[in-house]
């Protein structure tokens, strides 16, 4: 009888402690999903062009033409390629992808006509 009473017991106090631990919500999205979106930078830079010179890279962001270690405050330009720029924040040290080209659906993926005419 002392048995079943001090297995209640005993059963009674992992409630408790399971009741009092943070639980993760099975239908929220992943951590680093939360964590990737919390990270997500709004800028106002524009990148607008790239261009090969013989001197190096150039890009035109917000209309200005930068090169490598070109400072557009509150970021330093740290790489040019074909394709993107990559700039440092100078206050938290973040880097930011600037992609000159954008993937976007086509226009007849997206509006679905009757017919056969898309």
């Amino acid at each position: 009888m002392w048995q079943a009473k001090a297995l209640l017991i005993l059963g009674c106090s992992f409630v408790t402690i399971a009741q009092g631990q943070d639980l993760r919500d099975p239908t929220a999205p992943p951590q680093q999903r939360m964590a990737a979106a919390q990270q997500a930078q709004v800028t106002d830079l524009r990148l607008t062009a790239i261009q090969r010179r013989t001197s190096g890279m150039t890009a035109y962001i917000n209309g200005q033409r930068v090169e490598q270690g070109d400072q557009l405050p509150p970021y330093t330009i740290t790489k040019i390629t074909m394709d993107h720029v990559i700039v440092r924040h100078a206050g938290n040290g973040g880097e930011l992808k600037l992609s000159l080209y954008t993937q976007s659906p086509l226009v007849s993926d997206t509006k679905k006509g009757s017919g056969g005419q898309n």
